[in-house]
């Protein structure tokens, strides 16, 4: 997760405060040297790499969760060994690399090196996440399971960490929870202080309120009552609540970093994957459980949002908020913040404009985690600083700058969806992205629709069973914007545009360029005599190629299950996260009051590894 390098020793929020204004203004700095430099480097190779949860380089990672079972109790844990199997890993030779993460029960590994831009290579993403699963699974002891879930069902609740040693699960100095415990946070310098600053900054406990699902036993009104003024000012009546960091940052995520062949191709690639951001995190919808309870809620989104808000609602965790290439400045609705020195600077360097409000909106934040020595080790050849602020804007979609001494060029990193159970599964969603984005640069398709339907999208994608039940803003007219450049009218102001299709939502656009309308996920998926759907926009782009037998055999299976998963029809082709919820409201001991037992939690953990092992 995010930017792990340190010197020295860390800092507390009061010690950063008078190196604020210094800190960020060399980030910027930082970014122009490598802008300045590589800009203009054209015809970097293709590439791209997987991720579960948190990806700060060209290479993938997986992110994986350590559970216990203890099979007499019907008890399932977390374990927190994941930096003991670490540090384990570390002394095999082989082409995994292992990190650690946020939570001391997760574990990142990637592969030592990116894929390339070969198609074929795609036929193997999957083979490599199983041999980085298996090498973990060499280091467990006979207890112990690794899963790639989205979230832990008993997170919060009594017990839920295993420890070989005993522990309050409410005496916490580190983030003051009542419900997740500090010995569940890795030991990483970074992760403890980024936790402490952001409560010591918003003066307050972290506050997450999530609904709860109502079934026809729940509780109703819906209370929760602590005996912690603040905790009981703070928590919602019909919400789950819960105080921690944790929360999210301690769920995983399945991610893809993809490596454009130079700037203006990773701003485009940056803009049409915009509007893919709420159709995927619906499509890969895998945690609908929260604290032990059933909530109305299938991802992980808005956990994440609120673990990490430091009280200023213009920094939180979301949906990016504009479009980085100037042909898409007409679609950016939305008034963002944005720090006005930064974009100043960054224009009288020669940033273009769309960019500079970009960088400038991720320095209205300020860095959480400073180290001692990198106050005065700091350069503007290296890109510490940029990074440091850069790796806590978590939202959607990620622009990244080529790192310092490497051959690694720009790149974006596509962060909404969320873990699968099987790697099968995640390669699936990883090959898709991959093959979209590919097909988006090969046919020049144009995606991009006003930021706030994409916006309310990223709400819409949250709902329960989303992909059955939600509809989305989408392009009807997906050639719209090269038809209008081969005509010379890629001028708003100089042609008149059809509206048929547009929704009220956003007045502002019934003079936008193209045609928007609202589909369920199965039509922007699958498509219908109107709209071509991506699977079969995919499927032409494999066949104008020159790709092996073999590998597309592959690739066709795992586009089968996107497109099966679209239609959400099958129990077989669920969501994982409607998966789970069945699997809890027909458990025999389900009582139909939204609570999650720990014998429930047990035995849907257990199948869940089942299934990862095809059993």
């Amino acid at each position: 997760m995010g930017f792990l390098k340190f010197e020295g020793t860390p800092m507390t929020w009061t010690e950063i405060l008078p190196h604020l204004n210094a800190v960020k203004a060399l980030g910027i700095r930082q970014f122009l040297h490598t802008y300045k430099r590589l800009a203009n480097r054209p015809n970097d190779d293709l590439k791209w790499g997987d991720e579960v949860y948190s990806c700060i380089c060209l290479i993938a990672y997986i992110e994986y969760m350590i559970v216990r079972f203890n099979h007499k109790e019907r008890k399932a844990q977390l374990s927190i060994r994941a930096e003991e199997i670490w540090k384990a890993l570390q002394k095999i030779q082989n082409e995994m690399n292992e990190s650690p993460e946020y939570a001391r029960y997760c574990l990142e590994s990637s592969p030592g090196e990116p894929f390339e831009g070969s198609l074929e290579h795609l036929a193997f993403v999957e083979k490599n996440m199983k041999q980085r699963r298996e090498q973990i699974k060499k280091m467990l002891n006979e207890d112990e399971m690794v899963l790639s879930l989205t979230g832990f069902p008993r997170l919060g609740c009594p017990d839920c960490v295993y420890t070989h040693t005993t522990y309050n699960q409410a005496a916490n100095p580190v983030s003051h929870s009542l419900f997740y415990p500090d010995c569940a946070i890795s030991t990483h310098p970074r992760f403890p202080y980024l936790t402490q600053n952001i409560r010591e900054r918003r003066s307050s406990k972290i506050e997450i309120n999530i609904p709860i699902f109502k079934d026809i036993n729940t509780m109703s009104p819906f209370v929760e009552i602590f005996g912690d003024p603040e905790s009981d000012g703070a928590s919602k009546v019909d919400h789950v609540y819960m105080d921690a960091m944790g929360f999210g940052m301690g769920t995983t995520g399945l991610q893809c970093t993809i490596q454009a062949s130079n700037l203006d191709e990773a701003k485009h690639l940056y803009d049409q994957l915009a509007p893919i951001c709420p159709i995927m995190l619906a499509l890969s919808a895998a945690s609908p459980i929260y604290k032990g309870f059933l909530t109305a809620i299938d991802t992980r989104w808005d956990v994440i949002a609120a673990s990490v808000d430091d009280r200023t609602a213009k920094e939180r965790f979301g949906a990016i908020e504009s479009y980085l290439s100037p042909q898409n400045k007409q679609f950016n609705d939305i008034d963002i913040e944005i720090e006005p020195e930064t974009k100043t600077t960054l224009l009288n360097a020669g940033v273009e404009e769309s960019l500079a409000n970009h960088i400038a909106h991720l320095w209205i934040r300020d860095p959480l985690t400073l180290f001692s020595k990198q106050i005065s080790n700091m350069t503007e050849e290296r890109m510490d600083y940029f990074e440091n602020i850069q790796s806590t804007n978590w939202q959607s979609l990620r622009f990244k700058p080529p790192p310092p001494d490497s051959d690694i060029g720009w790149r974006i990193e596509f962060r909404p969806l969320e873990a699968q159970l099987t790697d099968f599964e995640n390669a699936a969603y990883v090959v898709f992205v991959v093959l979209l984005s590919r097909v988006i640069l090969a046919n020049k398709l144009d995606f991009v629709i006003p930021m706030s339907y994409v916006i309310e999208g990223m709400h819409r994608a949250q709902r329960n069973n989303a992909v059955m039940k939600e509809k989305f803003y989408f392009r009807r007219n997906i050639k719209c914007f090269e038809e209008a450049e081969n005509k010379n009218e890629t001028n708003a102001t100089n042609v008149k545009f059809n509206t048929n299709g547009y929704s009220e939502l956003c007045p502002q656009h019934k003079n936008s360029t193209c045609q928007f309308t609202e589909m369920n996920v199965n039509t922007i998926i699958n498509g219908t005599e109107d709209f071509p759907g991506l699977i079969s926009i995919i499927h032409i782009y494999l066949n104008s190629v020159k790709i092996e037998t073999k590998a597309r055999s592959v690739i066709n299976t795992y586009l089968n299950l996107i497109s099966k998963r679209a239609t959400g029809k099958l129990w077989e082709y669920l969501t994982a996260a409607e998966w789970k919820r069945q699997f809890v409201l027909h458990h025999e001991e389900y009582k139909h009051d939204s609570v999650v037992t720990d014998s429930i939690a047990y035995d849907l953990l257990m199948r869940c590894d089942q299934i990862e092992k095809r059993e």
